[in-house]
């Protein structure tokens, strides 16, 4: 088996990638989307001045010099609430009370703050100054009529889905999200509601890559075991070409009953290649369809995972128009010595914790590649550099973020 390094590998995985069609939804789905065209404002957001507080719109010029002791009064013309327009003008020596959000009346350029007046009947007392524009929001103060308010190719967050809400948008068109086929092969699997017997293990590996996918933002489809038989194998291979992308499990090494790169290349796949230098993960074999993806994952379910983590997941971030692709990366001090197999690209798993200003990265146990727990428990995947067969305590290292959240989070709180 020749073997191609692992960036090589994600190199012609992602030449191999392009986003799919694009298709309209509703906003109410878009969520985690990618959106595929640049939405620009009909009109100016807010389209009216309109006030920032609750208070009195005043002419600025009657309130100069208003304080506690000197206050200014004002003869107060009508209350403008919010959804409502004004009616009158204020004049010399009037004020209109107004509520956040209402529009400003004509006449006033100020608003003196409802804390710093006293009104008795139809009269305020103002009891502080209000320069020229104070707690006034400017129309088209958010976005301006024509001005690109959100672009092609962001990932859709709810403050912009209350954006698109706010120009009118109820429908958007954005990429497609991939649908994935995951086949799980192997005569020793069983269902997950089937308690194993003899040598039999649960299909864990198949829940995990439907979970995996769905985290992705695809669409997955975990199919019916394959059991190890060529005809039973090209079988649900052939369903799962349905689908943009097939993930298979298993059967792609050089052992007996290792059929699925035959069977992958009977039914049309032009493989791209098999074979990578790294651990865990070395018989991975990827190949396409047309542009359909294929990617013949190991059998040994840290093997699995980490090879859809380090390949299938950019490949599935790109099919969906995203463009930042893959785990996201950062530098992280070894926490403890960590041997590394020389001459293959090691991938580790390890928990960080935060120390000071540092990220320390300790192994989680076993590297064997079928001690899924070990996975379980990471939160990163370090990145064993080829020339190398030990990181040292205190060395850097690159590591691969599987879970964000866990390294970025410290005390609830805001100091």
């Amino acid at each position: 088996m020749d073997l191609i390094s692992a960036n090589r590998a994600l190199e012609i995985v992602l030449e191999s990638a392009a986003p799919l069609g694009v298709e309209r939804i509703t906003i109410r789905e878009a969520q985690g989307r990618v959106l595929a065209e640049d939405i620009r404002s009909p009109r100016d957001i807010p389209g009216f001045d309109n006030s920032a507080m609750d208070g009195y719109a005043v002419r600025s010029a009657d309130a100069v010099g208003a304080s506690e002791g000197a206050p200014v009064r004002l003869r107060v013309l009508e209350t403008i609430g919010a959804g409502r327009m004004p009616s009158l003008r204020v004049l010399p020596g009037t004020a209109s009370r107004i509520m956040t959000g209402a529009p400003l009346p004509e006449g006033a350029d100020a608003i003196v703050q409802v804390e710093r007046t006293r009104q008795s009947g139809e009269v305020v007392e103002l009891l502080a100054d209000a320069p020229p524009h104070n707690f006034i929001r400017p129309r088209g103060e958010d976005i301006r009529q024509d001005e690109l308010a959100i672009g092609a190719g962001t990932e859709l967050r709810a403050a912009d889905i209350g954006v698109l809400a706010s120009l009118n948008r109820s429908t958007v068109e954005v990429w497609r999200k991939p649908r994935v086929g995951i086949v799980a092969t192997g005569d020793e699997l069983v269902e997950v509601d089937q308690v194993p017997s003899g040598a039999q293990v649960v299909n864990s590996s198949g829940y995990a890559l439907a979970a995996a996918v769905t985290e992705a933002g695809a669409e997955p489809m975990l199919m019916p075991i394959a059991r190890d038989r060529p005809e039973l194998i090209r079988q649900r291979l052939a369903q799962a070409f349905a689908f943009d992308v097939v993930l298979s499990t298993g059967g792609v090494s050089v052992g007996q009953f290792d059929y699925v790169s035959a069977e992958l290349k009977r039914l049309g796949m032009s493989e791209l290649f098999h074979g990578v230098a790294q651990k865990p993960g070395k018989p991975l074999a990827f190949g396409t369809v047309g542009t359909k993806l294929l990617f013949g994952l190991p059998g040994n379910p840290v093997s699995t995972m980490v090879c859809f983590y380090l390949y299938a997941l950019p490949a599935l971030h790109k099919l969906g128009g995203r463009s930042r692709l893959g785990l996201p990366k950062l530098r992280a001090r070894c926490g403890a010595d960590i041997r590394i197999s020389a001459n293959l690209t090691e991938f580790v798993r390890v928990k960080l914790v935060r120390e000071g200003d540092e990220l320390v990265a300790s192994a989680t146990g076993s590297q064997s590649s079928g001690v899924l727990s070990s996975l379980s428990r990471a939160n990163a995947l370090l990145i064993g550099p080829r020339h190398a067969s030990l990181l040292r305590r205190r060395d850097y290292a690159t590591v691969l973020l599987l879970d964000a959240g866990a390294v970025t989070m410290t005390e609830v709180g805001f100091d």
